[in-house]
């Protein structure tokens, strides 16, 4: 994307600035989707409950280590945007340099902090048995590609926060598609592999996330989105990695308290049982493609608040924000509606005939979500244009509220086979708590945005 300093920013122009950086985002997003979707599928069709189970429980801590390295991209994205918006390219590029190299940090740490803590991690998680033994496998194989994919992640926020979404789609199609034919391919034993069961899944991951981190570098070595890359340029420059843990520290004590939490909430849903956890994990893969279309927004909310910042245009930045959550909230309501209308057909296409008991315990709080998913798209988009403008301890702030004083305590009084007062519980109660806290945390941070602070900062 062109972007243009001179102010030019009607309601046409901001709408076609983040239509433009929203459609990759959109299509990319999917792309992932449908790799949890294969995950699921594999597991759902083809192997045990175990290993359903399994998978829920991995899925969750990988999104956790996946979290952590938001300490090298959040900073990335708001300080790249905001020096192109300045026409500042040069200071852009440095920049990138710092948070790939704190990428790689991060990402090395993840690796042998994770294999270390793996089993130990499942245990916490109150997964035992061979379900346990599945998902620390997983979770072994995959944490093998995590120092690649923290540069995968952190590149692409460069790139965003320059203006470029679709080298991201690019490399994501790659990767995406090629985790879903090896995951297949050597779950099944189909393409000369052996048949491997749930650790070919993870290995389709695990290549296909490595080759993506490759892929990245050699998109920033050609200039993609007028960025650079060169080997020289990696020395430690204090005061721009000073910057990018400013704002990445708080985004990750975010991702560390939302992980965590996430984590607690699984917990307490795996003590109602394997096949509470199942339905669970099969719930969140049938409402994930809501929340990573709107996720497209957030991204073009956030990285037009960066540019306009930059830009010196404190207003424009409020306005695209706000045109980014109109555009999310009507398209994320849209898919709300679809999903009440084929809660059922697209819950069973996950199970096959080994999974009795899954289905009438998921439809039910997947139908609940679905009246959540407005309320979602209002903290996902309007956190992103606050992330955008480097505004990062906030959303913190709101998450640490929304899960401690609402969804953890509502989760312990209602996800019992007898909760107070006659109300719905078991896995419903947990999701009444989840629905709750979304609504809260919604609220709380429209309110933050419309104090308007987050204009005012300085980096």
């Amino acid at each position: 994307m062109t972007f243009d300093r001179s102010g030019a920013t009607t309601q046409p122009a901001l709408l076609g600035q983040v239509i433009h950086l929203a459609w990759p985002v959109v299509i990319e997003q999917l792309l992932l989707h449908l790799v949890g979707l294969s995950d699921t599928l594999i597991t759902g069709r083809l192997l045990a409950v175990d290993q359903l189970a399994a998978v829920t429980v991995a899925s969750y801590l990988m999104w956790f280590v996946a979290s952590i390295q938001v300490v090298s991209s959040a900073g990335a994205t708001a300080l790249v945007a905001r020096r192109v918006g300045a026409g500042r390219r040069q200071d852009a590029i440095e920049v990138s340099h710092q948070a790939l190299l704190l990428a790689c940090g991060v990402g090395l740490a993840l690796l042998g902090v994770g294999l270390a803590l793996a089993p130990r991690a499942v245990r916490w998680m109150n997964l035992d048995g061979s379900a346990a033994r599945e998902a620390v496998d997983y979770l072994r194989v995959t944490l093998m590609a995590v120092p690649l994919l923290a540069i995968q992640t952190t590149s692409i926020a460069c790139l965003r926060g320059a203006g470029d979404t679709k080298t991201g789609l690019a490399i994501m199609a790659v990767v995406n598609s090629l985790n879903i034919a090896l995951s297949w391919a050597a779950a099944v034993g189909a393409l000369g592999l052996p048949r491997m069961g749930l650790r070919g899944v993870a290995l389709g991951t695990a290549v296909a996330e490595s080759l993506g981190g490759c892929l990245v570098i050699a998109a920033l070595a050609a200039g993609r989105g007028g960025l650079a890359f060169r080997l020289r340029w990696f020395r430690p420059r204090l005061p721009i990695l000073r910057d990018l843990m400013r704002i990445g520290l708080p985004a990750f004590g975010e991702g560390l308290t939302n992980a965590g939490c996430q984590l607690w909430f699984l917990g307490l849903i795996n003590r109602l049982g394997p096949t509470a956890t199942a339905a669970h994990g099969v719930a969140i893969r049938c409402e994930a493609i809501a929340f990573l279309t709107v996720t497209a927004f957030s991204v073009a909310a956030s990285t037009l608040t960066g540019l306009y910042l930059g830009a010196g245009q404190p207003e424009s930045a409020r306005r695209a924000a706000l045109v980014s959550w109109r555009l999310g909230t009507g398209v994320i309501t849209f898919l709300a509606l679809l999903i009440l209308a084929g809660a059922e057909p697209l819950f069973q296409l996950f199970l096959g005939d080994g999974q009795p008991g899954v289905a009438p315990l998921g439809i039910p709080v997947l139908r609940l979500v679905a009246l959540a998913l407005p309320a979602l798209a209002t903290l996902t988009v309007l956190g992103g244009a606050l992330r955008g403008a480097g505004d990062t301890r906030s959303p913190w702030l709101i998450v640490t509220l929304g899960y401690l004083l609402v969804r953890i305590p509502l989760t312990y009084l209602l996800a019992v086979e007898r909760p107070p007062l006659g109300l719905p519980g078991g896995l419903l109660g947990a999701w009444i708590a989840m629905f709750a806290d979304l609504h809260v945390r919604a609220l709380l941070t429209a309110l933050w945005f419309r104090a308007g602070r987050w204009q005012r900062l300085v980096f």
